[in-house]
């Protein structure tokens, strides 16, 4: 053994030893990421909603002013599920967990620090319910036996009433919290927006639920469930996934390469120091405090317009119980008496002819006078009758008395002159809130939908174009705009234009004095790419070769690029010329689309019914900077015509960063890797910032299906070997192992 090699396996397990908790007991074990990814292989919109919630995100922070001021209030249902009395835990430990949450999420909690200035007030509160889904009154605590020793983390059995367990209230107007004993290591776990409505909520280990004396030491403090509630409003652990390449997506969130365990103050990765201190990290209870600004956008995005969780805000869990009643209609009878009052008398009868209600005896009411009474009848049909014992009626030839019948302010029955009697039959209809009189009334989140009684309201999350949509969960006033949302398209045919670069123009023409074939790193893939600069119109542009696309119903543009020295609000265009003038289709901006020293991967498609699809269309990059060296490098150009009919489903509008930096020291590059084309059907690029040595491509049993040595930083490999579906791809580079995603078509 190497003395540099004993030197860094020194230092690795002093790393681990610094990062162990203090006690050296039991650590945090989260199982929520792995929840994740078992939704992820057995549901196949999961991605699609996990991706439309992420958008909407970042429509909100660009868009919405965040609600600084606005409390969000969440009814909360706690299920106690336990076997043996001792799981059975009591009111007051149940209180004393909601009291953390509200301390926790108001930065009111007495271990808050100025430690980091980014932590913040989340302005959302929890209360545990007042009123259940039938809108009767509650506790917000249901307890049930089971027979389950104890519930695995897998299998969401703790869940189901029919499996032990106990079913959900209405997840959208509850958070639901499982308290149960859950088998092995783990403490808790949570499902991210966008899974099934009946397993929507929390689970946590009745041993690290709230606080007091009973509760396991080093998570005695509830910020277990602080932490799973974090994630049940879409927050990541603090790390991302593994290393420093990846991002909890928080922007004022530090980087971390792992969780810390315990409380490893002081602790660095990935260049700056750990935030340990925020609760969604890995530390123990005691040494977390806070959620930061970032992540407060980040919870509150879903309670704007278009949220996942928006439906939580409108809930009547934390009301007021309506009171158990039948409807009453309210009726008023009106009596204008004539000369003689002591001659009259009426009564109601129900539709069975028994008497409901009869007038008093008016012989002491004075002549010509007039009476108003109040009265309430149940739903049903009724018959009024007036009687006069003379058999003169009431008008006119003794006076001019009259009689009306009220319901609310309508008149239902009304007359004056008669004989001995007159009668009118009328009806009481139930004006009761129910899910079909086309109203928002009762409890209702919406017309006839949300609230206790009714079914969920339309959402911008059921895969479904409904309500004000313009296409499927987009669109409208509610939802996230679909300006870039996926579309089902025909698979291309094939490409009619494929430009690398390599070996010349690839079919393409540049201005004489702002463009120029290049040959340097800037190149996205091989050593070539075509740089354009300055704002000089045509010079400054590649032009195609003329394309037929007249019999395309869509026309697909992929390229690469890489940005150097474009100022803020500097810009290239895409551009197409129908036969007529050219026409811009897209606008890529500065500081808005793309930052410098970055490699993006960009698709366009265009549709037939905006442009005209000529026998020779032509397609031109342009840049439009200033003229100080503003540069763009355009790689990798492949066009390809889409016929109406078959099933490829990808962004109409997608940019990605490669986050493969250029600069001035690129030996300090944080690695990191690329695959492309993915989704794929035969082979892939594989391209590193970094020397790769080892690849391995492994399915979602876990076992490896394809491996290789390498000893570069591209690499093409073959997989249409493989079976269509998800695998991991696992690449030992000289910095590490870095861990990708691939789909195989």
């Amino acid at each position: 053994m190497t003395q540099k090699l004993v030197h860094r396996i020194c230092v690795f397990i002093l790393i681990v030893i610094s990062n162990l908790p203090n006690t050296f007991g039991q650590i945090r074990d989260c199982y929520t990421d792995t929840y994740f990814e078992t939704e992820a292989k057995t549901n196949s919109r999961r991605l699609e909603i996990m991706d439309q919630i992420e958008r909407q995100i970042r429509h909100f922070e660009k868009s919405v002013t965040p609600r600084n001021n606005a409390v969000v209030t969440i009814p909360v249902v706690v299920h106690i599920v336990y076997n043996v009395p001792s799981e059975n835990i009591s009111d007051a430990q149940i209180h004393s967990q909601i009291v953390v949450l509200n301390k926790d999420f108001r930065r009111l909690n007495v271990d808050a620090n100025n430690t980091w200035q980014q932590s913040a007030d989340t302005n959302i509160e929890f209360c545990l319910a007042t009123v259940d889904p039938s809108g009767k009154s509650t506790t917000g605590i249901t307890r049930t036996y089971t027979s389950a020793s104890s519930f695995a983390s897998n299998g969401d059995l703790i869940k189901y009433t029919s499996k032990g367990g106990k079913d959900a209230w209405p997840s959208e107007s509850y958070l639901n919290i499982w308290v149960g004993d859950i088998a092995g290591t783990v403490l808790g776990y949570a499902q991210f927006p966008g899974g099934k409505a009946e397993t929507d909520g929390v689970v946590i280990d009745y041993k690290v639920f709230g606080t007091g004396p009973d509760v396991t030491p080093g998570f005695h403090l509830g910020r277990t469930t602080t932490h799973e509630v974090g994630h049940w409003l879409n927050l990541k652990h603090i790390w991302g996934s593994s290393d420093c390449t990846t991002d909890d997506l928080v922007s004022d969130t530090p980087k971390s390469d792992a969780p810390n365990y315990g409380c490893a103050k002081g602790h660095w990765s990935c260049g700056s120091l750990d935030m340990i201190e925020n609760y969604m990290d890995y530390s123990d209870d005691s040494c977390l405090n806070l959620f930061t600004a970032g992540q407060k956008t980040r919870m509150q995005a879903l309670f704007a317009s278009g949220g996942f969780r928006q439906s939580i805000t409108k809930s009547n869990g934390c009301g007021i119980p309506e009171q158990e009643s039948v409807y009453c209609g309210k009726i008023s009878i009106q009596l204008q008496f004539d000369n003689y009052p002591q001659e009259t008398s009426w009564d109601i009868k129900d539709s069975k002819g028994l008497v409901v209600l009869k007038s008093a005896k008016y012989t002491s009411t004075q002549k010509n006078s007039m009476i108003k009474m109040d009265t309430c009848l149940i739903s049903g049909c009724y018959t009024f009758s007036i009687y006069d014992t003379y058999s003169d009626g009431i008008c006119c030839k003794y006076g001019k008395g009259s009689y009306r019948i009220f319901e609310g302010e309508s008149i239902i029955a009304e007359g004056s002159t008669f004989a001995k009697s007159a009668s009118h039959t009328f009806c009481i209809v139930d004006k009761s809130p129910t899910c079909t009189d086309g109203l928002k009334n009762g409890t209702e989140t919406g017309i006839d939908c949300g609230g206790n009684t009714c079914e969920s309201c339309i959402s911008c999350y059921d895969g479904k174009k409904n309500g004000h949509e313009t296409d499927i969960d987009c669109g409208g006033p509610d939802c996230v705009p679909c300006a870039t949302t996926t579309d089902t398209i025909e698979t291309p045919t094939g490409y009619l234009l494929a430009s690398y670069f390599e070996t010349g123009w690839d079919g393409w023409t540049g201005g004489a004095t702002d463009t120029e074939r290049y040959k340097g790193d800037f190149s996205r893939e091989g050593d070539y790419s075509i740089m354009i600069r300055d704002d000089s119109g045509e010079e400054s542009a590649m032009t195609s070769a003329a394309i037929d696309v007249r019999n395309f119903a869509k026309v697909k543009i992929e390229f690469s690029f890489y940005s150097y020295s474009m100022e803020k609000g500097e810009e290239f265009h895409l551009m197409y010329h129908d036969g007529l003038q050219w026409k811009t289709i897209k606008t890529y901006i500065s500081g808005t689309d793309f930052y410098n020293s970055n490699f993006y991967d960009v698709t366009f498609v265009m549709d037939a019914t905006k442009y005209s699809f000529i026998q020779n269309g032509k397609f031109r990059f342009q840049c439009n900077a200033s003229t100080n060296a503003d540069q763009i490098f355009i790689d990798a150009v492949k066009i390809s015509g889409i016929t109406a009919g078959a099933k490829e489903s990808y962004y109409y509008d997608q940019i990605s960063t490669i986050a493969y930096y250029i600069g001035p020291n690129p030996a300090d590059v944080v690695p990191n890797i690329d695959i492309f084309p993915n989704p794929a059907e035969d082979n892939i690029n594989i391209v590193s910032n970094v020397e790769m040595i080892g690849i391995k491509i492994i399915d979602l049993n876990g076992k490896t299906v394809q491996e290789v040595d390498v000893n570069n930083d591209i690499f093409i490999t073959d997989i249409s070997g493989l079976l269509s579906g998800f695998y991991m791809v696992t690449i030992q580079t000289e910095k590490g192992i870095i861990s990708k995603r691939l789909i195989r078509k």
